[in-house]
């Protein structure tokens, strides 16, 4: 429909030759089908001939609606509005997800993402002419090849949303694979002097918590132990016990230190050697 030359014996001439009436042989059905087409035609025929609302039409796609809008500021502040309440929805959206934690992997990319849109938009709103990427280099591309009709801002604007929300799918799905895995391992420091005696100081308060720790159960657990002393006693060392052997030797610290130690011991002893040094 937009090649068609915008004057009035043309429209009247593809009107006329797209009235139902033309169509005498037609089925019920087709006849239905002509008469919505012409309604359409006709609906379209101030668009194309209007230079207010073709200008709407070019930048907002023929979802635009503006019911009061009579000039093109009109049209220009109308889809502001509208622009601007919609990315400023999502970006408070954003904000509060990743205040609670939601949506931190990729945040960056996706505020820069919603900014260069809005501002693409905004651009195409308030400009008398087209983006120069689509009247330099896509037009002209796809009309010397013969792929499709030339595009119109509202079609590149809407391939730009389409693209970007892929992007920002994309993201959330590789971002996570590039944080660090809190269930690996990190990786062995330097075995010097100094990381040696932090560890020994962690390890050290370690131990004095998980006692104090087991101090407490101990007593919670041996009350109905008060008034005998020996089963009192033997309670006693058989949860120390316990706890050393499942509860202290399962942790990473006691674990990675008894680990470094071994692996001294055994420093130039033969692969598959029995015993230590």
């Amino acid at each position: 429909m937009l090649t068609i030359p915008a004057s009035i014996r043309a429209f009247a001439s593809w009107q006329y030759s797209s009235h139902p009436d033309k169509l005498r042989k037609a089925t019920p059905e087709q006849r239905e089908m002509a008469s919505h087409h012409f309604v359409r035609l006709t609906a379209m025929r101030d668009i194309i001939l209007d230079p207010v609302k073709r200008f709407a039409y070019d930048r907002f796609g023929p979802d635009v609606q503006c019911n009061k809008c009579l000039t093109i500021s009109d049209y220009v502040e109308s889809q502001l509005f509208t622009t601007g309440t919609t990315y400023g929805a999502i970006i408070l959206f954003l904000v509060g997800a990743n205040a609670l934690g939601y949506f931190s992997d990729g945040a960056y990319w996706r505020y820069l993402g919603l900014l260069a849109v809005g501002t693409l938009e905004a651009r195409t709103a308030m400009r008398p002419d087209f983006p120069s990427f689509l009247t330099l280099y896509l037009n002209p591309f796809v009309t010397k090849w013969g792929l499709r009709p030339a595009y119109l801002p509202f079609q590149l604007t809407s391939i730009i949303k389409k693209a970007s929300i892929s992007a920002a799918q994309f993201l959330a799905l590789l971002m996570p694979l590039y944080r660090l895995d809190p269930q690996q391992p990190l990786k062995p420091t330097e075995d010097t002097e100094d990381a040696r005696h932090k560890q020994l100081d962690r390890l050290s308060a370690f131990v004095a918590e998980t006692n104090r720790e087991s101090g407490r159960l101990l007593e919670l657990e041996s009350i109905p132990y008060k008034e005998n002393e020996k089963a009192k006693s033997e309670l006693r060392e058989a949860f120390k016990k316990y706890m050393v052997q499942n509860v202290v030797h399962q942790e990473k610290d006691v674990r990675n230190a008894i680990g470094q130690s071994m692996a001294r011991r055994r420093q130039g002893v033969p692969h598959g050697a029995q015993g230590t040094r």
